[in-house]
């Protein structure tokens, strides 16, 4: 079975990228690995808080959590089976692209988020970093 990895980052996953999936998937028998990242930023802004925000890890994942099982039975839901949730800590572009790389994925599917050419050069977006430096096909949807 092909390998397809879905990088998430909010509970408001574009209807594209559904309509997309129900379209590709069951004909080209992918497994899906939905992937949340979480910023290793995040982890860092709540260790440094000093007691303030005293926020674990774990507490970080119970939303990435929610939100990748929700979107792993809206699939099922669709007839797409075949679905895995991961969660990892780190800076998103980098962690997806060792993921897709070290996880024999066959292909990353993954949105814009409609970032201009000014914003984008400024403060660059992950989905144009993991376009320019995963060695994986990269299917970008616009939304």
């Amino acid at each position: 079975m092909r390998k397809m990895l879905l990088p998430i980052d909010s509970e408001n996953v574009p209807e594209k990228v559904l309509t997309y999936l129900k379209d590709f998937v069951p004909c080209m028998e992918y497994e899906v690995t939905l992937l949340n990242v979480i910023s290793s930023d995040r982890i860092r802004m709540n260790k440094e808080a000093d007691g303030v925000y005293d926020i674990k890890p774990l507490d970080l994942e119970t939303p990435s959590n929610e939100m990748l099982t929700s979107f792993e039975e809206t699939l099922k839901s669709e007839g797409i089976n075949s679905v895995v949730t991961m969660i990892k800590a780190g800076e998103p572009s980098e962690t997806i692209v060792e993921i897709a790389e070290s996880g024999d994925f066959h292909v990353i599917l993954m949105c814009t988020h409609g970032m201009g050419a000014a914003k984008r050069l400024l403060i660059g977006s992950v989905t144009n970093k993991v376009v320019h430096h995963s060695s994986v096909p990269v299917i970008v949807i616009r939304e």
